[in-house]
């Protein structure tokens, strides 16, 4: 049987859209609270800036904006990995799917 090539942009559309609803819905708790000096409140308002641009960046037609995003987004979640690697191997898989997707966007760009 062979893939569906046709839905492979539909398929970037979903990416793009459940990385925003993933994080909103994670940092949500976080979000509510503004408080600039703590750390936690930093990491959640870049990564919902990051995904919203990226997000954004795939209505563009140039890479600009997708690339640097998903690159935004990708240094901290591996520094909130970093981070979050004295909580064992949960610490690490609580933040896969951002960095998976982010690192999927840096190399893909909006092809």
């Amino acid at each position: 049987m062979k893939p569906l090539k046709s839905g492979i942009s539909f398929a970037k559309w979903m990416l793009r859209i459940t990385l925003v609803i993933y994080l909103v819905a994670y940092y949500y708790g976080t979000l509510l609270y503004i408080d600039f000096l703590d750390v936690s409140f930093v990491f959640a308002l870049i990564y919902i800036i990051a995904a919203g641009s990226l997000l954004v960046g795939g209505f563009k037609k140039k890479d600009n904006i997708t690339v640097y995003s998903s690159l935004m987004l990708l240094i901290a979640v591996a520094f909130n990995i970093y981070l979050d690697v004295a909580d064992g191997i949960y610490g690490i898989i609580n933040h896969l799917l951002p960095l998976s997707i982010a690192f999927f966007f840096l190399s893909n760009g909006n092809k």
